[in-house]
């Protein structure tokens, strides 16, 4: 099997014409250019993005267990032999640097020649996708009920900022009047910094202000222009500092960072450079995370055909003009999804004005718009059910069904809302409760409304589960169809999971989620919070360390060197206190080699739960085989460790925020004590490998609950007797609602001897 595929890697890489008949002696034949540069459009960086062989492929292939762990090392020790930039674990991709006198048509040969690596692409320079702009046009033609049929969707629904729209993209006017409402936190995807962290995500040109405006400019504010989900949030990822060009490895970071760590379930990418593989392996990575990735097709005329448009992850538009049909500049082919306009496309531009625009730069992000509304209007959609819709809601054009040249169809806002409706549709004019009173009576407004069909009034119940078991409440009715959730007392301290309900006419009860109870909404019951550590470590807390076979990196507490020889350092630690834990705080190359360092929290009482850790990591690593920041803890002074975090992420030279909850800690099983400790391990097997890592901002959190007194004392004479246990027998017989015990709202036999229980305890 193996030679098998080592041949077919040879064959592909033969020069075209190799097999000629005609006879007779020849010299060597050159071979064909892999990658050929498109000035304007693809141009090299002098850097390689790759991606070994993933385990999945290898074992398709047939690959037994020792074959697939050889043919990982292979590519690992293959990737290894180049200066390496950048690995990104969630995609398994690292970027390398072209050696001085080679080129990526060797580095790739060579590479691929390992039969262990899956592609080896450069990491092209692409640049944003424009065409000339038309002054004379200057109404949004694509919104009309031809077009895009936009007004028959916004009558379904205009959109909710729980849902945000990732432009990544050359930076944002962010005071346009038609842009201030719902702008989310930026990133910096070159930098590496988020909008708080000084990242810089202001407009470096127009093309990022006028996407931005196509997919979420707001509405219905008498001002400009309006967006398609003119009421969603938006969030520019800047990836370009010219306000022109990026590379592949800057814009696939910033959609990932927008889906995997911001949340947001849609990232557009109005550049060129569509037809690589590493932005389908991050379509399918954002996929799998609940987003979806949007990508113009080009403006180039190309046929793209790497294979058909609904074998990958990946949402790829081309453009039409306002008599509904490809431009003569829209990309088209087998891997196109669909079209959208993109011709004199009236939107936001910088200088807090609005220009007409063209390129299949605008047609990408009219269509992430449309997916963010989709999803706003029914959030429990799964990717694959949102890009159905998409598709099944677009009108034909051209050839009769699904063509080559317009994909699905033209996008249509009102056919594909038409079609998310869910039965009833679930509000909470107040919002959902973080957190909730042990004691009982946090109420939730709930409103629920017609979707595909009608609520039957009264029927509306609450679901809670607090650590025993759900339970069910009929909510009080406050007038048809809206109800306050009224919750009974709960477990304290406790993750409180819950769902709303209703029946319909439709014969059926619906939930909210709609897959409860498999997703729910959840609140933590406390009546408050206590603080029980909180270190920026300027003192010393009284951690150990220790090395176990590092030739390098012990741990140390200071304020960052940061002398410029050593680019793996962090530049300052995280809190802005001065100091913090780092591997080895010296000048030059001092990263963890040849094993690992431990860092040991001193003991705390954490015994009577309700627990939440935090703390700020750093961790710049090169080898995600070995190389990782391990957080463990015991609850018995050290004896033996549970692992709650195993940090392979590379993140740069910035630091990561990162929280453990009490559902966390209880579902790996911890059962807190009075000698819990954590400790953090920085490790390397690897000593060609980079491990770099800092700890700061260190705080435990613990949940507090008001004394409850003794339940089983009814005459509250801080006993619990005869007097106590006759006094409930006739609150029981008299059926007095302070009878029901569990908070079922019946008084039955479990509130009674649940009162035996409580009354054997005593006080």
């Amino acid at each position: 099997m193996r030679r098998t595929i080592l041949g077919g890697i040879a064959i592909i890489f033969v020069a075209p014409g190799a097999f000629a008949a005609d006879a007779g002696p020849r010299g060597p034949k050159a071979q064909e250019p892999l990658f050929v540069a498109s000035p304007g459009n693809w141009e090299f960086s002098g850097e390689m993005i790759v991606r070994p062989l993933q385990t999945e492929a290898l074992i398709e292939a047939g690959f037994d267990a020792d074959g697939v762990i050889a043919a990982r090392a292979r590519a690992r020790a293959a990737v290894g032999a180049y200066a390496i930039k950048s690995y990104y674990p969630e995609t398994d991709e690292y970027v390398i640097f072209v050696p001085e006198g080679s080129s990526e048509d060797q580095v790739s040969r060579a590479l691929m020649a390992t039969g262990a690596i899956q592609y080896a692409d450069p990491n092209w320079v692409v640049f944003a996708l424009v065409t000339p702009n038309d002054p004379l046009i200057s109404s949004q033609w694509h919104h009309n009920a031809n077009r895009m049929n936009s007004g028959a969707g916004w009558d379904l629904h205009t959109g909710n900022p729980s849902v945000t729209v990732a432009v990544c993209d050359t930076g944002v006017q962010t005071n346009h009047p038609d842009l201030l409402l719902h702008r989310q936190e930026g990133y910096n995807a070159s930098t590496q910094l988020w909008e708080s962290q000084g990242g810089q995500i202001g407009a470096t040109g127009s093309h990022g202000t006028q996407t931005t405006g196509c997919a979420a400019a707001n509405g219905n504010n008498a001002v400009g222009v309006s967006g398609v989900g003119w009421n969603l949030s938006h969030r520019m990822m800047r990836v370009s500092e010219d306000g022109n060009s990026s590379t592949l490895e800057i814009l696939t970071r910033g959609a990932r960072v927008a889906v995997l760590d911001a949340g947001d379930r849609v990232a557009n990418v109005s550049f060129s450079g569509v037809n690589n593989n590493t932005i389908r392996t991050t379509a399918t990575t954002i996929k799998n995370a609940g987003g979806l990735l949007v990508w113009s097709a080009g403006n180039n005329g190309a046929n793209l055909n790497w294979g058909n448009r609904d074998a990958d992850d990946l949402i790829v538009v081309g453009a039409t003009n306002s008599s509904d049909v490809l431009t003569g500049f829209s990309a088209f082919g087998a891997s196109v999804d669909l079209v959208a306009p993109g011709e004199a496309v009236f939107t936001t531009t910088t200088g807090s004005s609005y220009d007409s625009v063209s390129g299949t730069s605008f047609s990408a992000p009219l269509t992430a718009g449309l997916i963010g509304l989709i999803w706003s209007y029914n959030p429990s959609l799964t990717p694959d059910e949102v890009e159905d819709i998409l598709k099944a809601g677009c009108d034909d054009l051209g050839a009769a069904g699904i063509d080559n040249t317009y994909g699905y169809g033209r996008i249509d806002v009102g056919n594909s809302l038409s079609m998310a409706t869910k039965p009833l549709e679930f509000s909470y004019p107040n919002g959902l409760p973080d957190s909730l009173d042990p004691a009982g009576g946090s109420t939730v407004r709930v409103e629920v409304l017609s979707g595909d069909a009608n609520p039957i009034p009264g029927t509306g119940m609450l679901h809670y589960n607090d650590g025993g078991g759900w339970n069910a409440i009929a909510m009080d009715v406050v007038s048809s169809n809206v109800y306050d959730a009224v919750f009974p007392t709960l477990a304290c301290p406790e993750n409180v999971l819950f769902y709303f309900s209703a029946a319909a006419d439709d014969a059926a009860t619906h939930n909210d989620p709609s897959d409860a109870p498999n997703s729910t909404y959840d609140a933590f019951s406390a009546s408050g919070v206590a603080t029980i550590v909180d270190l920026n470590f300027e003192s010393d807390p009284g951690w150990t360390t220790s090395i176990n076979g590092a030739t390098s990196g012990q741990w140390e507490r200071g304020d960052p060197v940061n002398d410029g020889s050593w680019a793996y350092d962090p530049a300052a630690d995280s809190d802005g206190s001065g100091q913090c834990w780092l591997t080895q705080n010296a000048p030059g190359n001092t990263d963890v080699d040849n094993g690992s360092v431990t860092l040991t929290t001193s003991a705390y009482d954490l015994s009577a739960g309700g627990v939440t850790i935090e703390y700020d990591y750093y961790l710049n690593m090169t080898d995600p085989s070995t190389d990782r920041l391990l957080v463990e803890i015991s609850t018995n002074n050290g004896s033996t460790w549970t692992t709650i975090a195993n940090h392979q992420n590379d993140n740069g030279l910035s630091w990561t925020h990162h929280v453990i909850d009490q559902s966390a800690l209880d579902g790996a099983g911890v059962v807190l004590s009075a000698q819990t400790r954590l400790r953090f391990t920085a490790n390397d097997s690897n000593p060609q490998s980079i491990v770099e890592s800092g700890v700061d901002a260190f705080k435990i959190t613990q949940a507090t609950c008001a004394d409850e007194g003794c339940p089983a004392d009814i005459d509250g004479d801080g006993d619990a007797d005869g007097d106590d246990f006759f006094g409930y027998l006739d609150l029981f017989a008299s059926g007095d609602p302070d009878a029901d015990l569990d908070g079922d709202g019946d008084r039955d036999a479990d509130d009674f001897f649940m009162y035996l229980d409580l009354f054997a305890q005593g006080c």
